[in-house]
């Protein structure tokens, strides 16, 4: 980002390359939209360039990479009032694994659609906090820097929702 900043803007396509992907799985999870998505990860970029001066690099670029992201949904969650879509069967599909057999596959499906729906019931601070450090890897530090909090806070996130988690996904199943 040090370099999009002094001005050689054709590293951003190396930056989106590195991160494009873990952008659209962070918001796919927070919206079950895969349209959605892709289109916020292009505004993303796009204001990761536009604000490219705001960059201060005193951090790791992730860090201010998924604060624009945050505000970006934040920003489109309040311009269109985005209520997440049901599970998008196309998103599901080509993250499938073609080596696997009918049967693995609609099981697979089917526990990403129960997932899904649980993250869902989740409240978005805890279903936020699960995101980046479950499914996006970050460290409880990094989200608590994200998030505006302290890292125990983050800790407590985790730990409450994954037991939310659990006892939404056994309420889902017996149904």
């Amino acid at each position: 980002m040090q370099k999009v900043q002094d001005g050689d803007l054709s590293k951003m396509s190396l930056l989106f390359e590195r991160h494009h992907r873990d952008l659209f799985r962070y918001f796919f999870r927070l919206t079950n939209d895969a349209a959605k998505s892709e289109d916020l990860v292009q505004d993303v970029f796009y204001r990761l360039l536009k604000y490219r001066h705001t960059y201060r690099g005193d951090g790791k670029f992730i860090y201010w990479m998924y604060s624009v992201a945050k505000n970006t949904l934040i920003g489109s969650m309040r311009k269109k009032n985005l209520v997440a879509k049901g599970d998008n069967e196309r998103e599901v599909a080509r993250q499938a694994n073609p080596e696997k057999n009918g049967e693995d596959l609609l099981i697979a499906t089917e526990r990403k659609h129960l997932l899904r729906r649980a993250m869902q019931e989740l409240s978005p601070e805890k279903k936020e906090a699960i995101i980046l450090s479950k499914f996006q890897g970050l460290k409880y530090q990094e989200i608590a820097k994200l998030a505006n909090c302290t890292e125990n806070t983050i800790k407590s996130r985790v730990h409450r929702g994954l037991i939310d988690l659990k006892a939404i996904l056994l309420k889902l199943e017996i149904q």
